[in-house]
């Protein structure tokens, strides 16, 4: 008795729809953790904004964040915390794109919680982008919906 060696063509049909779901369900998910990593980096900073904002009322001192595009950095500082009181490296893949105020790279909140020096932050990732906004006089901070470049 002869025996056939090989595959059926249904059975290499089957095997090829399970590879391209598979693939359909993993690839996005590259997206999704792209957005993720983009989005908590954007939430990480403004809550950071709305920390240095806090310790300036607090404290009763002018307080600043200053930024750092070239090194994708940002520290807090004061006169009350002396050098730097945090310094944050965004995470792998996300860079500051620009960083616009009225002080070079500097959003500095008075002993009111107000700041002057209004502007933006666009953090960016390979596809995507996101735009922090903090609104002078009241230092209110907005993250606006991440866009795809």
């Amino acid at each position: 008795m002869k025996r056939n060696e090989g595959f059926t063509l249904i059975e290499l049909i089957i095997v090829l729809s399970i590879i391209l779901i598979v693939a359909a369900i993993v690839i996005p998910s590259f997206h999704i953790t792209e957005r993720y990593a983009l989005k908590a980096s954007a939430m990480e900073l403004k809550s950071d904004i709305i920390y240095t904002r806090t310790r300036a009322v607090k404290d009763s001192k002018r307080c600043w964040i200053k930024i750092f595009k070239d090194s994708n950095l940002y520290y807090i500082t004061s006169d009350a915390f002396g050098p730097h009181h945090k310094v944050v490296k965004l995470r792998e893949g996300i860079e500051i794109e620009e960083a616009v105020f009225s002080t070079t790279d500097t959003i500095k909140f008075t002993i009111k919680g107000t700041t002057g020096s209004g502007g933006r932050i666009c953090l960016r990732s390979k596809n995507f982008r996101v735009k922090i906004t903090v609104v002078p006089a009241t230092g209110r901070v907005m993250i606006y919906s991440i866009e795809k470049i």
